[in-house]
């Protein structure tokens, strides 16, 4: 077979590889768009509820949904990471936190008929109202009240005494605020937050307690600075960031009361048996969501999950018996996951808060093993209803 005749190739011209790279260009800006696009919140399921957040409030201020389950899709449209709560009165009934800025998170809410009111980014922000209207195809899901009378009174008994144990502690440390005994300010500190942390399901059932007590500086226009900032981040910023009493005793004053106010609460007001894994689930993520907004993990947060985990505990002893005997299977998989994150922790004495982080504390098991413990939370209300 002879030599080709055909001539040799010759290099594409600058003008082709000019046109290939503007292509290639084109193609990655297209490419991120739709990523961001997917980002952002404007991908919602069909279905889904749209909602976005701004820097004034909820848009729409007003919504209307049919009783039974909802899926919500809530977009942050402001600047800031935000919040959003549904309400009935002061108690919490769903929510998200620290969402984004340009993001969007669904939610999830299996509401009856009445109206409730929405929390909308900043705690300043105006809140809205959500019309939830009738329904006949809904089907029924409110869990059986008859199941749940004894877990809910040993619950009770519970509450009463580690809101008993809250209000001596607080004492202990308005005392020392007050006199300006900075390292035992510190030592009531860490109790009075370890009891405060395993209420935390309850004390999220009622959103003005909760704001007061726990919310963080980013929830507030003006953050550290703004009036409203109280709590017990506040107290943790001026004991052991600026290492000083001076300026707190309002602060611990207010503290007190709210401690007080919350054992009354909890004395006189049933806690809706649904609540229970829900409301352990939802604070659990929020603590989930803080710790992977901030990128780090140290001993305040430790200390913060220490509380929650021995407040799920208590969730998973009271849920055990009903689990046993209708899905024992979910309650094999709770308590592993439960015995899980309680091993990952460090001992109490690491955890005081400002003191340094143990190198042995692994942040991403941690992570993973309370958003596997949350998620089972959050789905025992489903089982539950569904095995009732």
């Amino acid at each position: 077979m002879g030599e080709s005749s055909m001539p040799p190739s010759s290099p594409p011209s600058a003008r082709l590889l000019k046109l290939g790279i503007l292509a290639s260009a084109v193609l990655m800006l297209a490419a991120l768009g739709l990523f961001a696009l997917s980002l952002n919140g404007r991908d919602h399921g069909d279905g889904d509820v749209r909602l976005a957040v701004t820097a004034q409030g909820c848009e729409p201020r007003e919504l209307s949904v049919p009783a039974g389950e909802t899926r919500f899709s809530i977009v942050n449209d402001s600047q800031r990471a935000i919040e959003w709560e549904i309400l009935d009165g002061v108690m919490v009934l769903e929510e998200r936190e620290n969402i984004a800025p340009g993001l969007h998170q669904p939610l999830t809410a299996t509401l009856a008929e009445g109206d409730y009111a929405m929390t909308c980014g900043l705690l300043s922000n105006p809140h809205g109202t959500l019309h939830v209207t009738a329904n006949d195809d809904a089907p029924a899901v409110a869990l059986s009240r008859q199941d749940f009378i004894a877990p809910l009174a040993e619950y009770k008994v519970y509450l009463t005494l580690q809101t008993r144990r809250l209000i001596e502690a607080t004492e202990a440390l308005h005392q020392a605020i007050t006199t300006g005994e900075l390292e035992t300010a510190r030592m009531a500190y860490r109790e009075a937050r370890l009891i405060d942390q395993r209420l935390a399901m309850a004390t999220g059932l009622y959103s003005d307690l909760d704001e007061r007590l726990n919310a963080r500086a980013d929830y507030f226009a003006e953050r550290e600075q703004d009036p409203e900032f109280v709590g017990f981040h506040r107290l943790a910023l001026g004991l052991f960031e600026t290492g000083s009493t001076d300026g707190l005793t309002p602060i611990a004053t207010q503290l007190l009361e709210d401690t007080r106010t919350l054992g009354e609460r909890l004395r006189h007001q049933a806690i809706p048996p649904a609540q229970l894994a829900n409301g352990s689930a939802r604070v659990l993520k929020a603590w989930h969501a803080h710790a992977i907004d901030s990128k780090t993990l140290n001993a305040h947060e430790l200390l913060d999950l220490q509380g929650l985990t021995a407040g799920a505990e208590k969730i998973v002893t009271l849920l055990a018996p009903l689990l046993k005997r209708q899905a024992p299977d979910a309650l094999e998989g709770l308590q592993t996951q439960l015995a899980r994150l309680q091993q990952r922790l460090p001992e109490k004495s690491n955890t005081a808060p400002g003191a340094k982080l143990s190198s042995d504390v692994d942040r991403e098991a941690l992570l993973t093993d309370t958003q596997a413990l949350a998620d089972t939370l959050d789905s025992l209300d489903r089982t539950l209803a569904l095995n009732g």
